[in-house]
């Protein structure tokens, strides 16, 4: 008695479509090979990064620790500073390949002829800064700093928006004085008994939120500075070494998308790389947003930056510089093109 497969289908058929069952079956696991990622062959090639510690930087830090940077064939050594104008110094004395730095220290490098560029912002926020002051001195509203000596790490994020906030409330600089201090300095300032305020950024605002309570007063507005943190690199090493950024792209945007996905994960190793409390980062966290981007809103920001720097004097260059010039576009486009948002 002949099976109903005979019934159906006579051998040599059977035979003709089992080979093509194979062939599908293998065809499609070629496929899937070509989709799954290769690992780069060779050695890893070394490269250094002068990072920060600062929640702002998780994207970079979350990329070290769980070796993104080694997935893309990067053996990646971090030189660890507390702030970015720090990590910009260790790059332009040629200690570091790349650099974790807000856009103000780049802009004024920039406008002093350096030859930098940024490759791509990897935090924005718009609530990372703020005044703290006194107000056993007197100070309860903004008008009351005038006189007043005002703690700032000059060159850095914490300086422009000093002024920031100084403009909206018609005070000028010269009705202040300015005291500049080290960043991490900023949470015990007040036991200097001639500082009246202090003008910083996260973690240094909230620890010294923390440490003074109700014994100061805090002046913040979300609307009149946003805070970018880019990575950059020099023009010449960017020439020279186009893979190598993008695979430093590359490992930037997996660790963007861990990041996303797992914030609590990602917050315990911002914690442990900055060894900051864990509650701390949570609260700073919500006012983080964390995308691996090149933006039109940062051009518009290192013009304003410049002419901001222009106008105070400090800096000798007396025009805005092209900018387009000082970014490096074609990196983040063959690794997130969706990503690259500036107008050429």
């Amino acid at each position: 008695m002949k099976s109903i497969a005979g019934v159906l289908a006579p051998r040599p058929l059977l035979t003709r479509m089992a080979l093509i069952v194979t062939t599908l079956v293998i065809g499609a696991g070629l496929c899937a090979c070509d989709r799954t990622e290769q690992k780069p062959a060779g050695p890893p090639e070394k490269i250094t990064i002068a990072s920060i510690t600062l929640l702002e930087a998780a994207i970079a830090q979350v990329a070290q620790t769980r070796d993104y940077y080694r997935a893309e064939g990067l053996e990646a050594t971090a030189r660890v500073h507390p702030y970015g104008k720090l990590a910009l110094d260790d790059l332009l004395a040629g200690k570091a390949d790349f650099a974790t730095v807000a856009e103000t220290p780049v802009m004024l490098a920039i406008m002093k002829g350096e030859k930098i560029a940024i490759i791509a912002t990897i935090h924005d926020s718009g609530v990372s800064h703020a005044i703290i002051a006194r107000k056993d001195r007197g100070i309860l509203s903004p008008q009351d700093l005038k006189g007043k000596k005002i703690a700032v790490t000059l060159g850095t994020t914490s300086d422009f928006f000093l002024d920031a906030l100084l403009s909206i409330n018609r005070i000028s600089r010269e009705e202040v004085e300015v005291v500049n201090m080290e960043a991490q300095e900023i949470p015990e300032a007040f036991t200097r008994d001639d500082i009246d305020a202090v003008s910083a950024f996260n973690p240094y605002k909230a620890l010294g939120q923390k440490k003074w309570g109700d014994r100061v007063v805090t002046f913040e507005d979300k609307d009149i500075y946003r805070w970018t943190l880019n990575v950059v690199a020099t023009q010449e090493f960017i020439r020279n070494n186009p893979d190598t950024v993008k695979k430093m792209l590359r490992a930037l945007v997996k660790s963007e998308e861990f990041v996303r996905g797992n914030p609590a994960e990602a917050q315990k190793i911002s914690s442990d790389f900055n060894k900051l409390d864990i509650d701390m980062v949570h609260d700073i966290w919500t006012g983080i947003n964390f995308n691996v981007t090149l933006d039109q809103t940062l051009i518009l920001a290192l013009e304003d930056e410049s002419r901001w720097a222009i106008n105070n004097g400090l800096i000798e260059a007396r025009k805005v510089p092209n900018y387009l010039d000082s970014i490096y576009l074609d990196g983040l486009k063959s690794v997130k093109p969706d990503a690259v948002r500036i107008l050429k």
